[in-house]
């Protein structure tokens, strides 16, 4: 796959639509009127947070909520050369109407969690559109939402070109008759499990594995005994990258020691470069392609740090270093 050159961060202005303002259906059904092209953006959802600064647009970021930056050492380095200004921009609290009004923000971008808050803005003129990608088709609907609401359509186009080449190489690196590794997501607490309805278990079936936890039913993450891991035992454990569970976790603990992940040493701590990869997010396509690899070695045209430095030039207008790739995800 190559680097793309088609100038993806340019702001693009004359979108169709905006001379009238834009209508749009946001990820929870409703429609919000958006009057002119934002430049003072707010956002209570941290999630929502990491597609605006995936279209280029961190610098009409007034405001915002971020998704694990301040427990990554790198990622805190990386996001200072995007955003020189992103920790003074931090929410030190709840986000409400008067902290939105505040900023002057004309645009607010928020999760289903704020749908009050939401609709509290539009009652004082201020549009809010509200974000729910619990799926990586949801993660392309997201994207392009974003590219619309921030007059960034192209920009938009070229990163969902993006996910759909990359997905079609992963799809074409696993052989159709592998017997699939069954793989355990782990969250920040040795315990704490990703069910089957999580996007970790969708990044696990895109990357060519199959959820051990697939007959645990909910949507968000689940406490579970000991004896029920065992029960699972999983061919690889992956943990997330925030929290403080390591790989030790497990290798070091007696209780853990039958588990097959374990005895093969195939338990990992999924790395972060800005915003963690297994969240609902454009970055997390990286996280797509890392677990591709930790299960399939080999089989990708790229190596996951070139994936990574491509994907931060054209989008997030980043170089990423050597020290800090292979410091994330090795040499």
């Amino acid at each position: 796959m190559k680097t793309l050159g088609i100038g993806l961060l340019v702001v693009v202005l004359a979108v169709g639509g905006w001379a009238e303002g834009l209508t749009v259906v946001d990820q929870a059904g409703r429609t919000v009127e958006i009057p002119e092209v934002p430049t003072r953006v707010a956002s209570a959802f941290a999630v929502a947070t990491a597609y605006v600064y995936a279209l280029g647009a961190g610098d009409h970021v007034v405001g915002a909520r971020y998704l694990g930056i301040p427990d990554s050492a790198v990622a805190r380095v990386v996001m200072a050369r995007l955003d020189p200004q992103w920790e003074s921009k931090g929410f030190p609290g709840d986000v409400n109407v008067e902290a939105v009004v505040a900023l002057r923000a004309d645009l607010m971008v928020a999760g289903v969690r704020q749908l009050g808050l939401a609709d509290l803005l539009g009652d004082v003129g201020i549009p809010a559109v509200v974000y729910a990608a619990e799926t990586f088709a949801a993660v392309r609907e997201a994207t392009e939402l974003t590219g619309r609401i921030l007059g960034r359509e192209e920009t938009a186009g070229g990163l969902i070109a993006v996910f759909d080449d990359l997905l079609a190489e992963i799809r074409r690196a696993v052989p159709a008759e592998a017997v699939l590794c069954r793989v355990l997501f782990v969250g920040n607490a040795p315990l704490r499990v990703a069910p089957s309805a999580m996007y970790q278990s969708q990044l696990i079936a895109l990357a060519g594995g199959e959820a051990a936890a697939g007959d645990l039913v909910g949507t968000s993450w689940q406490n579970v005994s000991p004896e029920q891991i065992l029960l699972w035992d999983p061919d690889v454990i992956v943990i997330a990258s925030y929290g403080t569970v390591t790989p030790a976790t497990y290798l070091d603990d007696p209780v853990f020691q039958g588990i097959r992940a374990v005895k093969t040493g195939r338990v990992y701590k999924m790395p972060q470069l800005l915003f963690a990869w297994d969240n609902p997010i454009p970055e997390s396509v990286l996280g797509i392609i890392w677990l591709a690899e930790l299960l399939h070695p080999g089989s990708l045209p790229m190596t996951l740090g070139e994936y990574a430095v491509m994907i931060y030039h054209d989008f997030y207008g980043v170089e990423l270093t050597a020290e800090e790739v292979a410091s994330i995800i090795g040499p």
